[in-house]
């Protein structure tokens, strides 16, 4: 499932992730961040997974395209999380982002917010 947060505004999109990603979840992100990038220029992105139990493996992969193609246009990226696969997920994917991906683990969400949002701890 994925949840638009209230925080979510100007170039910066706000979401959490729980439960089972679906394709039509990957859908809806896309072009939430597509529309912000193409408005912008630029787009933040604070991505937070709680229990977080499955993505579609096809979703993954056509998500995993779109941050190749269009990974330069996203400025400050934070991943929260709580499962150390998640923290590899975002090493693994920072390198085809134009600022990176920086991971906080789930009990430093307003450290990642905070971050996300100006840039400052």
């Amino acid at each position: 499932m994925l949840e638009v947060l209230p925080e979510t505004q100007d170039n910066l999109l706000a979401v959490r992730v729980s439960g089972e990603l679906t394709n039509e979840d990957f859908d809806l992100y896309r072009e939430l961040i597509w529309d912000r990038m193409k408005q912008y220029g630029a787009a933040r992105l604070y991505y937070e997974m709680v229990n977080l139990s499955w993505v579609k493996p096809g979703a993954a992969l056509e998500n995993a395209l779109f941050d190749l193609v269009h990974g330069r246009a996203y400025d400050r990226v934070a991943m929260v999380g709580e499962k150390i696969w998640q923290k590899w997920a975002a090493n693994l994917i920072s390198p085809v982002k134009k600022k990176g991906v920086r991971y906080f683990d789930l009990h430093e969400r307003e450290r990642a917010m905070r971050w996300v949002q100006t840039g400052e701890e």
